[in-house]
């Protein structure tokens, strides 16, 4: 059997879609680390395995077309999100197209959400929640033409109606997944513009967080993981770490490739400062440049220097707004003081700082809030601030709320990027005011003459100062691009 794992280009008039993080848009690209998981267990069980990111490589339609044609695979795999379901599902009818007999398998959280809506023929299926696992069962199985009915965690087609099988149970323990295979990738494609060296690998350490934020979108992989685990047991799924062992040799197998930085996309990197301190002791010779993301209220200076001094270059704050009230009401369990706090650590450790910045996350937000959140922003006055309006994704519990209190401006969720469109609107904070907030952020941080200096003062070389360069050209285009 020969499985292809598809990232096709866009198709529905829109940007490439960060699959990753599955609500917004991208402005570069890192290996989908979801894939790449599947693809390394069925390497050595089937004929053939092969994963084609098309964005990356700046292939067009037509390069797919071409693609389709010569092409001879038995299965064809999409990882899909709200925002890109459009063109997956347009894929998979140009391959039904051009040749008859293929299967198509989709994974991640859409498919997950609403098999349903993938579920139209018996040649399709929808891999549920965490996908590893029951991928490689489902693989296997269509290539023994038997024992559908005995794979969990999949939904299928009888031809009459959408069948979902019993939930797979989530993976308890995260080291029984093999450490990705990244021969499978051209990892000359990927990088980091806030990372200074290639080549450039992502990596994740955990699933889940222990946050409680009304409106949190995880990673797509622990979205999905938890969409589905919501469905079968009512409740948020806990979260799981790889032990510090796994993360230590994962580098090591990382740098042994010749990788020189890692972007790690746990939701939250920082469980206890016993495994942080560990990890980092284990890969402090590697001599790794990498990132991570975390809560401000978790960061300390004993997990600071540590990482440091093992090659940790910048980190993500989940920081969302500068005013406590709005903190309480999202549930964020932490204060502004905590971000002040982390920024100050952080700097003095020497590790560069990105916050994540959210406006509308709840109806106490206002149009004073969200100006006291910027002018604190000047004040810190930080590496890298990352501003959205807070769309309600469906299975959030601000999804929920959203619907049932009349906030959706077209009804219900409609894709959107949250870097420039709102699908909210308040009653004193509308759609429109919301829009204009966050366009207004990003040109009054990225292009006041301060910020502009100290990034110049920052480049390595011309290849750094071109990855930079694109990478802001392409994220103000779309921003300001026709909403």
């Amino acid at each position: 059997m020969k499985v292809t794992f598809l990232i096709p280009p866009v198709l529905d008039g829109t940007y490439d879609v960060d699959r990753t993080s599955g609500c917004n848009y991208n402005s570069y690209f890192l290996p989908l680390l979801p894939m790449l998981y599947c693809a390394t267990l069925l390497r050595d069980k089937i004929e053939r395995v092969a994963i084609l990111d098309f964005p990356a490589n700046k292939k067009t339609k037509e390069d797919l077309r071409d693609f389709i044609e010569k092409d001879d695979s038995s299965v064809y795999v999409f990882y899909t999100v709200f925002l890109c379901q459009k063109t997956d599902l347009a894929v998979r009818q140009m391959v039904r197209e051009a040749r008859s007999g293929a299967y198509f398998i989709f994974s991640g959280p859409q498919p997950t959400f609403a098999p349903e809506g993938f579920l139209d023929k018996k040649d399709t299926f929808v891999v549920r929640g965490e996908p590893e696992f029951i991928m490689q069962e489902l693989v296997l199985a269509l290539e023994k033409k038997t024992g559908l009915d005995k794979v969990l965690g999949i939904s299928y087609y009888d031809g009459q109606k959408a069948v979902n099988n019993p939930a797979a149970p989530f993976i308890a323990d995260l080291d029984q997944v093999p450490i990705p295979d990244r021969t499978l990738l051209d990892h000359r494609l990927y990088y980091n513009p806030k990372l200074r060296t290639v080549p450039h690998t992502a990596a994740m350490a955990s699933r889940g967080c222990f946050g409680r934020c009304t409106f949190c979108v995880p990673t797509s992989l622990d979205y999905a993981r938890e969409l589905e685990y919501k469905k079968s047991c009512g409740r948020k799924v806990p979260p799981r770490m790889h032990s510090a062992q796994r993360v230590i040799e994962e580098c090591r197998q990382i740098a042994a490739l010749g990788f020189k930085s890692i972007s790690f996309l746990d939701d939250e990197f920082l469980w206890d400062d016993k495994r942080t301190v560990e990890i980092c002791q284990g890969i402090k010779d590697l001599h790794l440049e990498w990132s991570c993301l975390c809560r401000p209220d978790k960061i300390n200076d004993t997990n600071a220097l540590a990482m440091k001094e093992a090659g940790c270059a910048y980190m993500d704050l989940g920081t969302e707004s500068f005013d406590d009230e709005v903190l309480k009401a999202i549930r964020k369990d932490m204060t502004a003081a905590d971000t002040d706090r982390a920024v100050d650590t952080l700097r003095r450790a020497g590790i560069q700082v990105e916050l994540n910045v959210l406006f509308g996350a709840t109806p106490v937000e206002t149009e004073a809030t969200i100006k006291k959140t910027l002018r604190h922003l000047r004040k810190l006055n930080v590496d890298y601030v990352l501003f959205s309006i807070a769309n309600p994704f469906p299975g959030t519990e601000f999804y929920d709320t959203a619907k049932k209190e009349g906030w959706m401006y077209y009804g219900d969720y409609v894709p959107a990027d949250p870097a420039k469109s709102s699908i909210i609107s308040y009653p004193h904070l509308s759609k429109e005011k919301l829009e204009h907030y966050v366009t207004y952020a990003y040109v009054s941080y990225y292009l006041s003459p301060r910020y502009l200096f100290r990034q110049l003062m920052r480049v390595k070389d011309l290849k750094d100062f071109m990855q930079k360069a694109s990478t802001a050209f392409k994220f103000f285009r779309k921003t300001f691009a026709k909403k």
